[in-house]
């Protein structure tokens, strides 16, 4: 349960909250009246899985209309055209689609070659002189600002120490 106040996450079994300590007893209360009854989850499970298994009994009367559809092709087929014709035809459709993977495999390693840009830039070839970067910097453009923690280096008293020693 979230607190409404600062929405830290509590558990059920607290009374407060861990974060500010608003009582969540009273909350609780209202909120659990806000759930729905067990009657009423256990019927929107069933609801649930009525409608998973519809579903899936759907698409399978979808695949067995499909299949019926086909076979009723291929026998009109076979009727019109004959065996030899069918099975000649599905022959080199085959062969014909696995001389198209082949090509299509081979297709990159063969023809697409890559080959990486050179960038370069026309005044690489000269030596960019610059200042060496392991000086600093003689001349200070600024001033440097005091800190806050200058002239305050004095040990403070410790009071664990003053009570041992009296």
């Amino acid at each position: 349960m979230f607190c409404p106040n600062c929405g830290v996450e509590n558990g059920l079994a607290q009374n407060y909250c861990r974060s500010c300590g608003l009582k969540l007893d009273a909350i609780l209360e209202v909120v659990s009246e806000q759930f729905p009854s067990k009657e009423y989850a256990a019927f929107q499970r069933r609801k649930e899985v009525f409608a998973k298994l519809g579903v899936g009994s759907l698409s399978i009367a979808a695949l067995i209309a499909i299949a019926y559809v086909l076979t009723k092709v291929a026998l009109y087929k076979l009727i019109l055209l004959g065996p030899e014709v069918l099975f000649g035809s599905a022959a080199a459709a085959l062969i014909g689609f696995l001389l198209l993977s082949v090509f299509f495999f081979n297709y990159p390693k063969l023809f697409m070659k890559f080959e990486p840009v050179k960038t370069v830039r026309p005044d690489a070839e000269k030596p960019v002189l610059s200042s060496p970067t392991n000086k600093l910097i003689d001349d200070r453009p600024f001033e440097p600002v005091p800190s806050v923690t200058e002239d305050s280096t004095e040990l403070l008293a410790n009071p664990r120490q003053s009570r041992r020693s009296e």
